[in-house]
């Protein structure tokens, strides 16, 4: 059976190498980046809420036909209201998939150190773009948002995001149904 992985944290926590190393280790896994698919929108930035809908929408309709067609989506996203992850967890259960909600927990002084590190050596292409959107002074502002966000979703598995990129791995692993 499919399975379809949310990896719901703040910006810096690390969802998106998370959600590319679960994938990569998953036959025919696809590692959805949401943020990917809205930087490929032509003038994305003119119109930032409908750029995000529509990617929104775009990878509802990957998933579902990804799940469908009996492969695994692993979707590293940054969600502070829960109607996208209602939505993600309808499609699952419309294709019979299995669905995995996890999130990265950081407190704010861990992930404001991240974020710092992210602007100061961006790893990724789009950290160019979203550094200029969110940083450390937003660390707060960030694990508040995940903390409603956990509080309205009690069955999202919390996972402490503070360990190296191995050991959140090994703890994401865990949760995961096996191949």
């Amino acid at each position: 059976m499919a399975t379809l992985v949310l990896i719901n944290g703040a910006p810096g926590s690390g969802k998106s190498t998370l959600a590319s190393s679960v994938a990569s280790e998953r036959p025919l896994a696809l590692a959805l980046d949401i943020d990917a698919i809205r930087h490929n929108l032509g003038g994305w930035h003119a119109d930032q809420r409908s750029s995000g809908l529509q990617a929104r929408r775009l990878a509802i309709a990957v998933t579902r036909r990804h799940l469908g067609d009996g492969h695994d989506v692993v979707v590293g996203q940054y969600l502070a209201r829960v109607e996208f992850i209602d939505e993600l967890e309808a499609v699952a259960r419309q294709v019979h998939a299995h669905f995995v909600e996890i999130a990265l927990v950081l407190d704010p002084a861990s992930l404001a150190s991240r974020l710092a590190s992210r602007v100061a050596v961006p790893t990724r292409p789009e950290h160019a773009v979203n550094n200029r959107l969110v940083g450390p002074a937003d660390a707060e502002a960030l694990v508040a948002a995940m903390d409603r966000v956990l509080a309205a979703r009690p069955q999202a598995v919390r996972i402490d995001g503070s360990g190296t990129v191995r050991q959140t791995l090994d703890a994401v692993r865990q949760m995961l149904p096996h191949c």
